[in-house]
């Protein structure tokens, strides 16, 4: 058996026969890692030329030379299969002078509550299968947001099947439900963009990357990944039509009588009108994006791949409404998971993204996380080395 490059035609026929597997995975996310500078391979476990198991690998540099990683791992129709891959990968890297090899599991580790008390018993029997075939656990060098998250947010829709919508909206929390009754108040829309309104979509994400410390995509990955997915996923965008919201305010005004009774309400009516109007005065435009997402749908759930919102209007509940219009989506679709995607498994109130998605109460699935192999450990160790020296030189 050996590990060979194959085309894109036999990698999805491949995976059709499959009951499963990641859009990480796909080919379709070959083309996208590509249009963002990234060099990839379609690799396959052949036997007598037959496939037995395959997987999308990225290659970036490292140290002096290159590794190659595996955001989700291999997949086949025989789970063996998938360890003989990772077992062949190891001659594979050697012969193509790759200094590491980063494989990410796609398997379930233990499952915890919103706030990380355990569901589940602890699943160690990958860690077992990755040590016999060769590999170490992470060792801190690839961190739990490469590839797969190590952490994911995820929302049970079963109950709410097919469109108990009301009752979806009463799992929130207090908090969200408050949120996005005042979202259907000032008429906040959700919808589908086109490919030719990238631009904008890319303004929300690359602030919030800014933000949060990480880097943005490419508007050439946005739209690459808009047409490879095509109906399988959604860009999704919250918006706010100003002049409408404020007369949909003073509609509201209007027949309420200036009593004891509605004098708070009546003042956090007029207060929204006044930040709407500010809004106007200070924007060039008069329907306004406030969140948007990549919303992608695989055979089994639906996953919120990334997205992005702006500070400047963070007082609108668009998040909020944006979360519940995608859920009501997904179940219009027969999908009954919902995967919020990554958060940094920190319970102690410093992930303000783990604070937003717990707003819709769900559960926390914990991955294998990452497993490595190095071809030459000593030549990676003295490049390090090397690498630190020469950093702490350049301090001096």
């Amino acid at each position: 058996m050996i590990i060979e490059e194959i085309s894109r035609n036999e990698y999805d026929n491949y995976l059709k026969d499959l009951d499963d597997y990641s859009f990480l995975q796909t080919s379709d996310m070959k083309m996208a890692l590509e249009s963002n500078n990234r060099e990839t391979r379609l690799l396959a476990l052949k036997d007598k030329g037959e496939i037995r198991a395959v997987g999308l690998g990225f290659i970036r540099k490292f140290l002096t030379g290159k590794r190659i990683d595996f955001m989700v791992g291999a997949s086949s129709t025989d789970k063996d299969y998938e360890y003989l891959f990772y077992d062949k990968m190891k001659d594979y890297a050697k012969e193509n002078d790759f200094l590491k090899l980063v494989i990410k599991l796609d398997e379930d580790y233990a499952t915890y509550d919103q706030n990380g008390g355990e569901l589940s018993d602890k699943d160690r029997s990958f860690f077992e299968k990755m040590k016999e075939v060769g590999y170490i656990e992470n060792d801190g060098s690839v961190p739990e947001y490469d590839g797969s998250p190590d952490f994911q947010f995820v929302k049970d829709l079963s109950d709410f099947m097919p469109d108990d919508y009301d009752k979806l909206l009463k799992s929130f929390n207090k908090n969200a439900q408050r949120q996005i009754k005042k979202g259907i108040e000032l008429d906040i829309k959700v919808r589908p963009i086109a490919i030719d309104e990238m631009e904008d979509f890319k303004a929300l994400t690359l602030e919030t990357a800014k933000r949060q410390g990480f880097g943005d995509k490419s508007l050439n990955y946005y739209r690459t990944f808009y047409k490879e997915f095509g109906s399988a996923t959604e860009f999704l965008q919250a918006e706010i039509d100003l002049d409408n919201s404020i007369g949909k305010i003073k509609e509201i005004l209007v027949p309420m009588k200036d009593n004891a009774k509605n004098k708070q309400r009546i003042a956090s009516l007029k207060k929204d009108i006044v930040m709407l109007e500010d809004f106007k005065e200070t924007s060039d435009r008069n329907i306004i994006p406030l969140a948007n997402m990549i919303l992608v749908y695989e055979k089994n759930q639906a996953v919120y791949f990334l997205g992005g919102s702006l500070t400047k209007y963070q007082k609108l509940p668009g998040p909020f409404i944006l979360q519940y219009e995608a859920m009501k989506r997904i179940m219009e679709r027969g999908f009954a998971t919902y995967n919020f995607f990554g958060i940094d498994g920190v319970y102690d109130g410093s992930d303000g993204v783990l604070r937003f998605k717990q707003n819709f109460n769900g559960y926390i699935v914990r991955k294998t996380g990452a497993f490595i192999y190095y071809p030459d450990e000593r030549k990676v160790k003295r490049l390090q080395f090397l690498k630190n020296a020469k950093n702490k030189l350049a301090f001096k």
